[in-house]
């Protein structure tokens, strides 16, 4: 059965471009101040009126309220993205496709999906095309393209799509991983959120 969201094409769009900023790199001061602002609390807010999405974000506000609390909060979480992200142990949640699929890096398939969208991995992001930032800011690019006239929808909206069934491939595992390694649970409760954000997205 196909489930409509209540969030427009530029709010996912939004959504994707902030997440994709938070798998990125860590939080410096500014950013998480951000975070904890009452701007963030207002898009939560819009956030929470999509039924689907309204226990990822309730579960992710209780982490950021919590942060307040948390002593040295910069740095805590600074190491949390490193212990979660790019450390090569066992208990690790790596943000590549590669790390969770049979066969190795197959840098191919994004490749073309972002060449397909006339997009390319910028320079100065050092990390290798397959990581999950370079997904989710396809999938922004993608939903903001779809809110503009001119452009072919249907192949747009078939890009749009595609990347959603292949970040699902692993994307599961990648948020059961973060939840069981994340103590803190901030990482846990975002990654919860994307996926959220992804399934209900597939089903539009």
């Amino acid at each position: 059965m196909i489930k409509h969201s209540s969030l427009t094409t530029e709010q996912m769009a939004c959504v994707y471009a902030w997440l994709a900023q938070l798998f990125s790199r860590e939080r410096d001061d500014d950013s998480l101040a951000l975070l904890q602002s009452s701007e963030m609390a207002e898009w939560f807010a819009v956030l929470k009126g999509e039924p689907s999405l309204e226990a990822e974000v309730l579960q992710l506000e209780e982490k950021i309220a919590a942060l307040q609390v948390r002593e040295d909060a910069t740095l805590e979480l600074a190491a949390d993205f490193c212990s979660l992200f790019l450390m090569t142990e066992k208990h690790a949640a790596l943000p590549y496709a590669s790390a969770h699929l049979e066969g190795g890096p197959n840098y191919g398939v994004i490749k073309r999906l972002l060449a397909d969208a006339g997009m390319q991995v910028s320079e100065t992001f050092s990390e290798s095309a397959d990581h999950l930032a370079i997904f989710i800011e396809l999938l922004s690019h993608l939903h903001f393209s779809l809110g503009e006239s001119g452009l072919s929808r249907q192949r747009i909206d078939a890009l749009r799509r595609e990347t959603l069934a292949g970040l699902l491939r692993w994307l599961p595992e990648f948020t059961a991983k973060c939840r069981r390694y994340d103590d803190f649970g901030f990482y846990g409760a975002l990654s919860q959120l994307l996926l959220a954000l992804v399934r209900l997205d597939i089903q539009n």
